[in-house]
């Protein structure tokens, strides 16, 4: 037998049988459409998925979104077995609390202005995810953002199972106060004016780490940061197993006790009046 489309499976919505279309190989903008109000056995769009001002409840057996998905003024309040969404999520002023059986969204989410309390079994956001005034107070099984993060004026307390941040992650004016099995940010940390008392599992931070009035006190278990490390005007005493800072150093009016295990500062280094830290960092240079 030869190839082609599955008989069950459609390009135009205009074709949408909720009684036997179980595939839409392309866009569904649900929106122009206003008789579809079942999605029957449908259970793949292999393409975006656009559900704002529809007449659609329930998202039925549908398993896979291949790109993006706008959840915005839809009526749909539970997301039921969807697992995949390719591209980016929106759910501003959507009535989904809870993302029920997904796991992945591939591109950005932003969960401002929305409902969403629950990310359910989530467990990758693969770019950027915004909790700025959202509901969400716990992360549950997310362990992957790729992108940035932003839980300022977020309710989030913890990050839970999370272990990478791959852009910058913003902690200002924010509830986080532990960073869970947090291990790598990848760009910018900036936890001043945060709640954040200690690190953590956290090792790497890729780019400049901001601890300017914030309530760090040590660095633990984190060992290199690639970029500027900002001391001055915080409460860091302890810098742990730091071993590596990329770029400038600013030590400056900070409570800095010791420079304990680093060995590597790639920038310049602004002492002020700490000469005891300039001096040790001379023995330091002196023993390499």
């Amino acid at each position: 037998m030869g190839g082609g489309v599955h008989e069950n499976t459609i390009t135009d919505l205009k074709d949408f049988d909720p009684n036997t279309t179980e595939i839409i190989d392309g866009d569904a903008d649900f929106s122009r459409f206003p008789n579809i109000t079942d999605l029957g056995v449908l259970l793949e769009i292999k393409g975006s998925a656009f559900f704002n001002d529809s007449q659609i409840q329930s998202l039925g057996n549908l398993h896979t979104i291949g790109d993006y998905a706008d959840f915005r003024d839809s009526e749909i309040q539970d997301l039921g077995n969807l697992q995949t969404i390719g591209g980016s999520a929106r759910f501003e002023n959507s009535q989904v609390q809870d993302l029920s059986n997904l796991q992945t969204i591939g591109g950005n989410v932003n969960f401002q202005d929305s409902q969403v309390q629950d990310l359910g079994n989530l467990q990758t956001i693969g770019n950027d995810a915004d909790f700025e005034n959202s509901q969400v107070q716990s992360l549950g099984n997310l362990h992957t953002i790729g992108g940035d993060a932003d839980f300022r004026s977020s309710q989030v307390q913890s990050l839970g199972n999370l272990k990478t941040i791959g852009g910058n992650a913003d902690f200002r004016d924010s509830q986080v106060q532990d960073l869970g099995n947090l291990q790598t940010i990848g760009f910018y940390a900036y936890f001043n004016d945060s709640k954040i008392q200690n690190l953590g599992n956290l090792q790497t931070i890729g780019v400049n780490a901001d601890f300017r009035n914030s309530q760090v006190q040590s660095l633990g278990n984190l060992q290199t940061i690639g970029g500027a490390a900002y001391f001055s005007g915080s409460q860091v005493q302890d810098l742990g197993n730091l071993r590596t800072i990329g770029g400038y150093a600013y030590f400056e009016n900070s409570q800095v006790q010791s420079l304990g295990n680093l060995q590597t500062i790639g920038g310049e280094i602004y002492w002020g009046e700490r000469t005891d830290l300039k001096k040790e960092w001379k023995a330091i240079l002196n023993s390499l």
